[in-house]
């Protein structure tokens, strides 16, 4: 089998594990790999900025002058374009000519959030069209035929996803990692107010960072970690917050799965979703913030129930089969019929 992915295959990327996933799941003869962070890093940061907001200036033409250049134009039985909203019509087109198989996977919004004309004008290209995001599949199906869609969950991938291997009572306190929200900026003060040590990394937190740098409790790790010590910091904590933005309708993330993976207990709101996911002995789950908070001290105090949420969360993701490679092969299987 000859297989081509086309996406982001930089270290740590989500895009990247997906690839290897499919790599491992499909034992290609051939599989080819077109990293669009190459382009995408060796253009300026302000026509990065430009190209990612509105799919113009030279980004957009730096990244396919390097698709079209790095593509072997052989016949492929497989081509997957993650995150293809750079890519025009011409590469698409391109890419159309030498397969049977032509699949787009995002774990991101494509018509509610980050928009791309690009992508919007190469859609009826594609075999098949992967989304997380339940709440757009109605802009999907007006734009293809819904056989083409292929609705699946976030994941998390079991190779870096990972409990420790320290006791459960050296865990401290709660991590988050995301970007400042006005009401997870309240959540996150009142919690250094009663004391409790917080982790916390993220874009636009610097002012309430700097505002609480005297705080004991207060661990600020800057505007983000990756890769292992990513993953540390979930497995230090007795509960990871699992947060659902405000500023879009989505009901879970990829944290939502990574958290449990870590051995650690979800802390999520409850929602159609997060409840499908996981039930009240698996999670900790709330409706507002006066119950968040409220749970967030009983269960610091109360260590032993806490332990259990963590291991049977920890279970669950692993027998419901939500890490990556579960998931891909299940899309896979469709794909490949």
């Amino acid at each position: 089998m000859k297989v081509l992915y086309v996406g982001q295959y930089s270290p740590g990327t989500t895009s990247k594990m997906r690839g290897d996933k499919i790599f491992g799941i499909l034992n290609a003869e051939i599989f080819d790999v077109i990293d669009i962070h190459i382009p995408f890093y060796n253009t300026n940061r302000l026509w990065r900025s430009l190209g990612f907001r509105y799919n113009k200036g030279p980004l957009i033409g730096n990244v396919n002058r390097y698709v079209l250049s790095k593509f072997k134009k052989i016949n492929y039985d497989l081509i997957w374009v993650d995150k293809g909203i750079f890519l025009n019509e011409k590469v698409i087109q391109m890419f159309r000519d030498y397969t049977t198989k032509m699949v787009h996977f995002t774990p991101d919004p494509a018509f509610t959030y980050n928009k791309s004309a690009l992508f919007n004008q190469t859609l009826s290209y594609y075999d098949f069209l992967v989304t997380t995001k339940s709440y757009e599949l109605d802009f999907y199906y007006k734009h293809v035929d819904p056989s083409k869609i292929i609705y699946t969950t976030q994941g998390f991938d079991k190779e870096i996803h990972k409990k420790s291997e320290s006791d459960f009572k050296s865990k401290k306190g709660l991590v988050f990692i995301g970007r400042h929200e006005k009401e997870r900026e309240i959540v996150i003060r009142k919690l250094l107010e009663d004391e409790i040590p917080v982790t916390l990394a993220g874009t636009k937190w610097e002012t309430f960072a700097n505002s609480h740098k005297t705080n004991p409790y207060l661990n600020y790790l800057g505007k983000g970690v990756y890769g292992d010590d990513y993953v540390k910091q979930f497995q230090n904590a007795h509960i990871g917050w699992g947060a659902i933005s405000k500023w879009f309708p989505e009901l879970h993330t990829t944290r939502t799965f990574e958290i449990p993976a870590c051995g650690t207990a979800l802390l999520t709101e409850r929602n159609k979703e997060t409840t499908s996911f996981f039930d009240d002995s698996e999670a900790i789950f709330y409706d507002n913030e006066t119950d968040l908070l409220e749970k967030i001290n009983f269960y610091l105090n109360n260590e032993k129930k806490l332990e259990l949420i963590a291991s049977r969360g920890y279970e669950k993701v692993h027998q419901a089969g939500y890490d990556y490679e579960s998931i891909l092969r299940k899309v896979l299987k469709t794909v490949m019929a």
